[in-house]
């Protein structure tokens, strides 16, 4: 891997050009997000109007700057950009991170603009990444040169690289309470010089990354594209969102980042060649990634299903046979030994296997537990859902001895299924239609960095993607 793509991520020094703290700047954004996380290199504000910025010392140009500068964050007007990149070319730059629009998004003959930037970058042995970008981050390095605010990052083996990037930030701001996150962001906008690729190609051989995340609206350099991407997929799963399906998305991306979108069906056959995963929606990008990393690998398209009550199994196994899996009948061996521990003849052991009609109270802890024991035996099953657990409800002073010692039980069943996944090797997901906010058994369960899904599409569409990686994997 060439590491001048590290300075990007991993900087010794950084000088913001532009600083501020103005609130709402991209200079204070910038700023901001260095001083969150404790960044350790050294940071140089760069204004001519101002003396300190956030309590340090600010230099009038790049040149007056008393030492090495590995990166540089340009939050200015476009005007100045080609001026200051040779600035920063003789003072020994490494890297440009371009926050500064108004290119090829924006203006005819934007691009022919951008892509002289590039050349002159380059001639100096400098690297430009942007124009019409919101930054980056690397958590693991204490780095955040973003917008995102820091108090709603969270750090993990997943690594994102995307051609947008305010839409990621909502989606990791949503996903902080779920501990969900990326621990490596890379913004690439306009994409003058260096694209999505030469991250993706990075990621790959970073070792702290398992996962890569993927936002696109256009590719660039396509037979470059597929190589990489069909070399990494063999060991790290890669989860892509493609925007720009549609007419009007096309004519979206094209005003956002200046790209040609294209055809949905071209883009999806794309994917399926180097066995990319296709996230249909651009929320469940994060979820997606999070499964890949959290379960084990599903090598097959069985599911059972254990429910808390036979409505959900029923709409659970119409959605996931309409994502081309399937839920097979359980063999009558497995049934016989579902009823030996207790399952009454009204109780469906079929599959799906419907607790709440057996009577769950009047069953053992250990008798449930040994029941998914059972399932994930069977050879035909390759994935096991438990599904309508956590009641409503939050507890309080006034909730009542029972109410509390049933919580318990909840939570101890659903963490044991849980762990069920690690002893059987078979994926096992949580689901409930209660949020955290609504169940104490999901919150509870959640502080505990145990996942549980709400949405049975969701749920489907998950499974269903990991089985067909799984299947397509060399």
């Amino acid at each position: 891997m060439e590491r001048y793509l590290d300075v990007f991520l991993n900087p010794r020094s950084v000088a913001v050009i532009g600083a501020s703290e103005k609130p709402g700047s991209w200079g204070s954004f910038i700023m901001e997000g260095l001083l969150s996380r404790k960044y350790p290199g050294k940071i140089y504000p760069v204004n001519r109007r101002s003396s300190t910025v956030y309590a340090l010392p600010v230099y009038p140009d790049i040149k007056a700057v008393p030492g090495a500068v590995d990166l540089a964050v340009f939050t200015i007007p476009e005007d100045s950009v080609e001026e200051l990149i040779r600035e920063c070319g003789v003072k020994g730059v490494k890297g440009i991170t371009l926050i500064t629009a108004g290119f090829g998004e924006a203006l005819e003959g934007g691009r022919a603009r951008e892509e002289a930037m590039a050349r002159l970058a380059r001639s100096y042995g400098m690297r430009l990444l942007g124009p019409n970008v919101s930054g980056t981050f690397n958590l693991h390095a204490r780095f955040n040169a973003s917008a995102s605010p820091a108090e709603y990052l969270t750090a993990t083996p997943l690594a994102a690289v995307c051609q947008g990037g305010y839409a990621i930030y909502d989606l990791l701001a949503r996903g902080h309470a779920q501990r969900m996150g990326v621990g490596k962001f890379i913004h690439t906008g306009n994409e003058c010089d260096l694209q999505v690729t030469d991250f993706l190609e990075m990621y790959g051989e970073d070792p702290q990354v398992q996962g890569i995340l993927m936002y696109l609206e256009t590719i660039r350099g396509g037979r470059r594209f597929l190589e990489v991407a069909r070399r990494i997929a063999k060991d790290k799963p890669i989860i892509v969102h493609k925007a720009g399906r549609t007419p009007g998305g096309t004519r979206a991306a094209r005003s956002h980042t200046g790209a040609i979108a294209g055809v949905k069906e071209v883009f999806q056959g794309i994917f399926e060649q180097v066995n990319m995963v296709s996230s249909p929606t651009m929320e469940l990008l994060l979820p997606l990634g999070h499964a890949f990393i959290e379960h084990p690998p599903m090598k097959g398209r069985g599911v059972a299903i254990v429910t808390m009550g036979g409505s959900w199994g029923v709409a659970l196994s119409d959605a996931l046979e309409e994502e081309g899996l399937s839920v097979p009948e359980l063999d009558q061996k497995i049934q016989a030994e579902l009823r030996s521990l207790g399952m009454p003849v009204r109780a469906s052991t079929r599959n799906p296997v419907d607790i709440g009609a057996a009577g769950f109270v009047n069953l053992s802890l250990d008798g449930v537990i040994q029941m998914g024991r059972l399932i994930l035996s069977s050879p035909g099953v390759h994935a096991l859902i438990l599904y309508g657990f956590g009641r409503p409800g939050l507890v309080s002073k006034d909730t009542s001895p029972g109410r509390k010692l049933f919580l318990e039980m909840e939570k101890q069943l659903m963490r044991r299924y849980h762990a069920l996944q690690q002893e059987k090797d078979k994926p096992v997901i949580l689901g409930c239609c209660s949020s955290k906010w609504e169940s104490q058994a999901v919150f509870d369960l959640g502080q505990e960095g145990i996942r549980i899904h709400h949405r049975l599409d969701e749920i489907a569409k998950i499974l269903s993607r990991m089985y067909r990686y799984w299947e397509r994997k060399p």
